[in-house]
């Protein structure tokens, strides 16, 4: 079962490849060898399993997010690594623009990185997510079942961070929470599981 809230590196120091699945570590491996992605000690991460796996996702990350544009001779996995990195990006505008890669070319292993989204405060990520998930193909709509089987806690977590980072304004609106982009989109997750 995964744990709901970061949790301290020590015993365990995840390096890069631990954020995603074993399928990805050379490429993963390959992005610090390369001097691409400098090694980032991960002082705290989320633990999730997707697809038979655990993952330490990044719970934050400070870079300097001009390493994501540079395409240089990157594949599509090393790029798409880095754009699931710009997902845990400090910066909420850096974390949209990622997002915004990521669901114009989604891959089943990027679920973990978008649904941590839906429990963000930033708004525009969360309506992105919310229109995104009924357009999904039926192997991505998959993944993101498992991945809510799979982590309950987890996915308790993220559907309270969207009840409390909701803005006050959904409410005078609708006067309902399910109209707010972050319940409809955990509402749909939820009923693919």
């Amino acid at each position: 079962m995964s744990d709901p809230s970061p949790v301290p590196a020590a015993p365990f120091v995840p390096t890069l490849p631990d954020a995603f699945p074993r399928a990805l570590h050379a490429a993963a491996q390959a992005l610090t060898a390369s001097g691409v992605w400098h090694p980032h000690r991960l002082n705290l991460h989320h633990i999730v399993s997707f697809a038979g796996e655990t993952l330490a996702i990044p719970a934050r990350l400070y870079f300097d997010d001009a390493l994501l544009w540079r395409n240089g001779q990157r594949d599509t996995d090393s790029s798409a690594i880095l754009w699931c990195l710009g997902t845990r990006h400090h910066n909420g505008h850096v974390r949209e623009a990622c997002v915004r890669r990521l669901l114009a070319a989604p891959q089943e292993w990027m679920t973990p990185y978008i649904v941590h989204l839906v429990g963000e405060y930033v708004h525009e990520i969360i309506e992105l997510i919310d229109a995104a998930l009924a357009t999904f193909a039926p192997p991505m709509l998959t993944a993101f079942a498992g991945f809510v089987r799979d982590n309950p806690r987890y996915i308790a977590t993220i559907e309270r961070r969207t009840i409390s980072y909701r803005p006050a304004g959904y409410d005078k609106k609708s006067g309902k929470l399910p109209d707010y982009p972050g319940a409809r989109a955990m509402a749909q997750l939820r009923g693919l599981a």
